[in-house]
Order: structure tokens, then sequence, then C-alpha cells
């Protein structure tokens, strides 16, 4: 029988285990935070928008144009006009923004994140 003094600790193949999933989180993390910062960037778009005077009066175009050229700004390249849908509401316009964003892992492996925003322009 062996004392319990033998038998603390991890052995190496535990704390190599421990490396490749930290390793892995890491590797994950590192691709999908530009993702999120570019979609933070998206959201305060289309709240500049939104803050902009009389915006609720413009076109659909003019609106759509305002959130792209914002979004130009910030080299957002992966949100184009065909994510950007404007609505007509009772008494006020809505932007909505939906795109997907796809980030290759590992071999076949992809993480697929999607996003919908939106914003409601109403009469300041």
């Amino acid at each position: 029988m062996q004392s319990i003094k033998k038998q603390r600790g991890l052995t190496f193949i535990s704390w190599l285990v421990i490396l490749i999933i930290a390793g892995f989180l890491v590797m994950v993390g590192i691709k999908i935070t530009p993702v999120y910062i570019d979609h933070f960037a998206v959201k305060s778009a289309l709240e500049s928008v939104k803050n902009e005077p009389f915006s609720e009066r413009k076109s659909k175009v003019e609106l759509r144009n305002m959130v792209l050229k914002r979004l130009d700004i910030n080299s957002i390249r992966h949100v184009t006009k065909e994510h950007i849908t404007v609505k007509r509401g009772t008494g006020s316009r809505i932007i909505n923004v939906s795109y997907e964003v796809r980030r290759h892992i590992a071999y076949n492996a992809e993480l697929v994140m999607t996003f919908d925003e939106t914003v409601e322009l109403t009469s300041n």
C-alpha cells in the first residue's frame, strides 16, 4: 500500500491535458475577441444614427448609407448593405442589422456567431 505522501500532485499526463485544454480555450478566445469588438462598433454606429437629429425623417437609403458610413469609418467590412434593413413603424423608423460571422477553429471545425441588433428612431 502506497503512503498518502507519494500520491500528491498531478502527473505529467494530467498537466499536459490541462495545458492542451487551456491552450484551446485561449486560441478560441483570440479568434472571437475581434468579432465581438466589431459587434460593439456596429451597436455604436446604430446608436449614433439614433441620436442624430431628425434621423427618423430620412429615407431608407439615407439611413442605410448613414450606418454604412459609420461602419466604414470603423473598418467593419463584413457588414454589407444586404445585412441592413430599414422599416417604417408606427410613427418611427426601425433599423435592423442582422449578420453572421464564421471563424475557422481547426481542421473542419468552425465557430458560427450570429448577431441581430435593432434600433428604433423616434422623433426627438
